[in-house]
């Protein structure tokens, strides 16, 4: 799915030493550069493309505590609310908006199993509620699916993945932060068992601390470097409509697909809950390793 994406520029001179550097311009990497920026961090962010250009321009952009694991209610309960900050503290239109979200189904195990998550994330004080079949329907005007019932998310929401990247570097480079894009970080320098630099394509930078936030190519990045950092690439299928008039008003859910709505009138749409494991030689390399004491045991039990 092509992804227009706001372009951010690079900074003028490329630096000997920063505070810190940053490996990778996705949201994990633009986050993290624009938080440490805030607290007056030399903060250096080095991208091989372009900021937000692979998979954190195309994702579904829902921002939800809604069907997550306890154990990660904490986190995202409080990155809602940082979502809910980032526009002003920026100055930059990131996307982000709670408008809630709408989850159906013809299913009744579905909605026995939302339920017990509502109950469950009561304790955090998280509001969801479960949809009477007519609710579920006026909810989701224009569908001719008659739907057993669903799931309303008020306190949910989504931003725009092609502008939040983007907006969070842009915001950080008013902070001072620096970007160099097009600019492959080649490996870690060390110094006596410690962390004293970074090398580019573009040169050293020295700095005794590194976020790789390199999404799928942390793994690799790591190995060089002894690191261990087991890594599936789950390939899954989305495609973004011309605008249309925009007859479902936020992120919706159904077992068969998910649609969120974008700022211009467009439609995100993915297929819910499927993905497609590629196989790679490192993953089968991992796998090999994980599986081969099970066989030591076997060979040793009774």
């Amino acid at each position: 799915m092509p992804a227009p994406i706001r372009y951010v520029q690079d900074s003028a001179n490329f630096p000997d030493s920063a505070d810190v550097v940053v490996i990778g311009a996705g949201i994990a990497g633009a986050a993290a550069t624009w938080e440490l920026a805030k607290q007056g961090l030399k903060v250096v962010l080095i991208e091989k493309g372009l900021v937000g250009a692979e998979q954190s321009s195309r994702n579904w952009g829902w921002c939800r505590q809604q069907n997550r694991d306890e154990r990660e209610l904490p986190l995202i309960i409080y990155a809602l609310q940082r979502w809910g900050e980032l526009n002003d503290e920026t100055g930059e239109e990131l996307g982000f908006r709670r408008s809630g979200l709408v989850y159906a189904t013809q299913e009744e195990s579905d909605i026995a199993a939302w339920d017990k998550w509502i109950q469950m994330a009561k304790g955090y004080g998280v509001r969801s509620s479960i949809l009477t079949a007519e609710q579920a329907k006026a909810m989701t005007p224009g569908s001719t699916t008659n739907w057993r019932g669903g799931l309303s998310a008020p306190t949910d929401g989504h931003a725009e993945p092609r502008l939040a990247a983007p907006g969070l570097v842009a915001g950080a480079l008013k902070k001072g932060a620096l970007l160099f894009q097009q600019c492959a970080v080649r490996g870690l320098d060390i110094a006596a068992g410690r962390v004293s630099g970074v090398w580019t394509e573009r040169g050293l930078i020295k700095t005794s601390r590194v976020i790789c936030a390199a999404g799928a190519w942390t793994s690799m990045f790591c190995r060089r470097h002894g690191i261990d950092l087991p890594l599936g690439n789950v390939i899954g299928t989305a495609f973004r409509t011309q605008p249309i008039e925009q007859a479902i008003a936020m992120p919706l859910y159904t077992p068969g697909f998910a649609c969120r709505p974008q700022m211009d009138g467009s439609y995100t749409v993915s297929v819910s809950g499927r993905g497609r494991l590629e196989p790679g030689a490192q993953g089968c390399a991992m796998l090999a390793s994980s599986i081969r004491p099970l066989k030591v045991a076997a060979r040793i039990s009774p």
